[in-house]
């Protein structure tokens, strides 16, 4: 049997670049981009992207949810608020962590993820 692994996620927009600009703005660390459709970000386990909706093999599915790891929540928080994203109230998951969920300037829905402790 052969092995199978997630090689990606991505997100398509409108405006790729823009977009892209706001996960930079994050700390995300641009890996590859053919400008105007495709900027593949640098990650440890997967790669993440953003493209234009013609790159998309199907519709685009509306709400999925992107989970990024953070150091600082509140950071983050800030960070991504001041780029334009909205930001929602913070969960307590108590001995898991904290989560919030954010709405990029796209509109897609990510969430910051801070493990307890």
């Amino acid at each position: 049997m052969s092995s199978v692994k997630l090689k990606q996620v991505y997100l398509t927009a409108n405006d790729p670049g823009r977009l892209a600009e706001f996960y930079e703005g994050l700390g995300l660390k641009v890996r590859f981009a053919d400008p105007g459709k495709w900027i593949q970000f640098v990650s440890d386990a997967a790669a993440f992207c953003v493209a234009d909706p013609m790159e998309s093999a199907s519709e685009q599915l509306k709400d999925a949810v992107l989970v990024f790891d953070v150091d600082n929540l509140e950071a983050a928080m800030e960070r991504a608020a001041a780029m334009g994203a909205q930001v929602g109230a913070v969960r307590d998951m108590a001995s898991h962590g904290r989560a919030v969920k954010v709405r990029d300037p796209g509109g897609n829905v990510i969430q910051f993820y801070q493990a307890a402790g």
